[in-house]
């Protein structure tokens, strides 16, 4: 799972062990996964020097010398690695070969993620962003008929709130995933705008810990309520488990609900 946490590592991560780098060449086994031509993004990214990585919404981006910048948005199913040029070669899907010997690799089997070349600035804030305030929350929720889960997962209106956190963020506000958005009051919208920083912050904090720079490895460890290893809540309560659409929810009978 490439959750918020796990990308704002990887982020800092590969900032530091890459930045000042040039990139010299670049494979990609599907032209399906990349927006422009393999020939453009070779004509835009080889040659340059890494400038800065950081994570955005649920992607990381490479911004280079020339100010070209590549996105990237892995799938469920994507693992990024990296590996010295001399190792065995690697069937990444896409692999990037950095000056001073190493690739970052991103494997991915059921072949979803996207690379995407200067992407279209997107105008929905970033849950870090100074831009993601109380009042646009509560005006966010205010018109939405919707379930407050989905809600927060939607990307075009909060980048940064996947599956995962989405229940993580819901059971530490003591508010059910089932709620209706519109219908959640004011003063819980308060605790929810709260809640989302915190979790998402110590997450980011624990993650860091825990993983160091094994990018390959991204476990459920630091998930109280959406594991599948877990049967209770840090609370003691049952986690109950439920699936619709593709979307797996773990809740508890905690959790208040609106409707």
């Amino acid at each position: 799972m490439f959750e918020l946490p796990y990308l704002e590592m990887c982020g800092d991560a590969f900032e530091r062990k890459f930045k000042k780098r040039v990139l010299q060449r670049l494979e990609i086994q599907q032209k399906k996964c990349i927006n422009v031509s393999l020939a453009e993004l070779n004509e835009s990214v080889i040659g340059n020097e890494l400038k800065s990585v950081w994570r955005e919404g649920l992607s990381l981006y490479f911004q280079f010398r020339n100010y070209a910048v590549l996105e990237m948005r892995l799938s469920a199913s994507a693992e990024l690695l990296v590996m010295d040029q001399n190792q065995e070669a690697t069937s990444g899907l896409l692999n990037l070969y950095f000056s001073g010997g190493q690739i970052l690799s991103v494997k991915d089997g059921k072949i979803l993620s996207k690379f995407l070349l200067n992407p279209v600035h997107v105008i929905s804030p970033d849950v870090f962003s100074k831009e993601m305030t109380f009042e646009y929350l509560m005006g966010l929720l205010s018109n939405r008929k919707e379930e407050i889960k989905l809600v927060l997962m939607k990307q075009d209106l909060i980048r940064g709130i996947g599956e995962a956190y989405a229940d993580e963020i819901l059971w530490y506000a003591e508010i059910s995933p089932f709620s209706i958005a519109n219908r959640i009051p004011q003063d819980r919208v308060k605790v929810l705008y709260k809640t989302i920083k915190y979790v998402l912050l110590d997450a980011i904090k624990q993650t860091k810990k825990i993983n160091a720079l094994k990018f390959n490895e991204v476990g459920s460890d630091l998930l109280l309520i959406h594991n599948v290893n877990k049967k209770t809540s840090p609370t003691g309560k049952p986690i109950k488990v439920s699936k619709l659409n593709r979307i797996t929810t773990f809740y508890t009978d905690e959790q208040m609900l609106y409707v």
